[in-house]
C-alpha cells in the first residue's frame, strides 16, 4: 500500500484492512475498527493510538493536540520516536498548542509529504540517503515499504503533489539557525570591518543589522533558553538565547522585550521582541549577532541553515 495523497483516507484505509483481516488491538472493541468499513456508518474521527501499534503496515493520521500531551507522550502512544515525529512536521516541538494538529504515524523516520507533482523516487532517495548508506538499498526499502510496484526501481517513478512517501531510519535536524525575523529586505551593515555611524571611525562589526520598521516582530534563530533581557549598553534593549551546543544568539536594538531570563524558547515561534532603535543607533533595525561556545562572533549569514 502506498502512503500517498492518492490514499487520502491514510491511517483509515489500513485500519480497515486491519478489520476485515482479524488484526486488532487487545482490549478494542471489533465495533471500532468497523467504524473504518464503507458499509457502516461513521464513529472516531481519529484512530486509536492502540491500533498503530497494532497493525504492522504503516499507517498515519492527523492528531489534535489535547491538554497535557506532549511529544514523547504522542510518540510513545502511536509507537514511533520523537524524532520521526518532529522530522514529519518540521517542528521540535518544544511547545504543544492544545487544539492543534500533528501528523502521527508509527514507522520510523520521517514521512515525506512531496510539494511538487512530479518528483521522482530516483531525486527523493538521494536527497536524503545518508553519507554511508547504499543508495540503491535504500531504494529498495522505500518500494517495500510503501507498497509500490517493483517496477518502480526499473523506472522513473514519479510521485504527484500530496503524496507521502515513508523513508524508514531517516531524521531532519532541526536544530539550526534560521533568519529571527519573519521576513526582511535587506542587510544594513555586515559582519567584519566597517565605519561606525556613531562612533566616525573604522572598528569590527561583530553582527549584522538587519534594517526594518519599529514594532516588527523578533524570534530566535534557534531554540534555547533566555540568558539575557534588558539593557545592555550600545546594544539597548537585548535578548541573549544560549543553546545546547553552549553557542548564543544576541539581538539587539529592540523596542521592547517580551521575555525572561530563565524561559525556553522555540525557534521562530516564540515572540522574543520587537524591532527598535535603543542604544548606539541611527535607526530602526535588528542587530544579529552568533557567538560561539568560546565566545567569538561569526558571521550570522553564513551559518543560516546550519548549526
Amino acid at each position: 500500500m502506498r502512503t500517498s495523497g492518492k490514499l487520502a483516507l491514510g491511517a483509515a484505509v489500513l485500519v480497515g484492512a486491519a478489520a476485515l483481516t482479524g488484526a486488532g488491538a487487545p482490549g478494542v472493541s471489533p465495533l471500532y475498527y468497523a467504524r473504518f468499513s464503507v458499509l457502516t456508518p461513521p464513529g472516531p474521527v481519529e484512530p486509536l493510538p492502540e491500533a498503530f501499534r497494532a497493525i504492522p503496515r504503516l499507517i498515519h493520521a492527523r492528531h489534535k493536540v489535547r491538554r497535557g500531551e506532549d511529544v514523547r507522550s504522542l510518540a510513545s502512544a502511536y509507537g514511533t520516536d520523537i524524532r520521526s515525529l518532529q522530522s514529519t512536521n518540521s517542528n521540535e516541538f518544544i511547545f504543544m498548542t492544545r487544539g492543534g494538529y500533528i501528523r502521527v504515524h508509527n514507522g520510523k523516520g520521517l514521512l515525506y509529504e512531496v510539494s511538487v507533482t512530479g518528483e521522482t523516487l530516483n531525486g527523493i532517495a538521494r536527497r536524503y540517503c545518508a553519507k554511508g548508506r547504499d543508495l540503491k538499498a535504500f531504494k529498495t526499502e522505500i518500494v517495500e515499504d510503501n507498497g509500490l510496484p517493483p517496477s518502480a526501481l526499473l523506472v522513473g517513478h514519479k510521485f504527484a503533489k500530496g503524496d507521502r512517501v515513508y523513508l524508514p531510519s531517516v531524521y531532519l535536524d532541526l536544530d539550526t539557525y534560521r533568519m529571527p525575523l519573519r521576513s526582511f529586505g535587506r542587510i544594513s551593515s555586515s559582519f567584519g570591518m566597517r565605519y561606525h555611524p556613531v562612533l566616525k571611525r573604522r572598528i569590527f562589526h561583530k553582527g549584522c543589522d538587519i534594517p526594518m520598521p519599529i514594532g516588527t516582530p523578533v524570534y530566535p534563530s534557534r531554540s534555547g533558553t533566555v540568558v539575557f533581557s534588558g539593557w545592555k549598553g550600545g546594544y539597548g534593549n537585548t535578548v541573549e538565547v544560549r543553546h545546547k551546543d553552549g553557542s548564543m544568539c544576541r539581538y539587539g536594538h529592540l523596542s521592547e522585550v517580551e521575555v525572561k531570563a530563565g524561559e525556553t524558547v522555540q525557534k521562530s515561534r516564540t515572540l522574543l521582541g520587537k524591532v527598535g532603535s535603543t542604544g548606539m543607533s541611527t535607526g530602526p533595525h535588528l542587530h544579529f549577532e552568533i557567538i560561539t561556545p568560546s565566545g567569538k562572533s561569526v558571521n550570522p549569514l553564513a551559518k543560516i541553515g546550519k548549526k
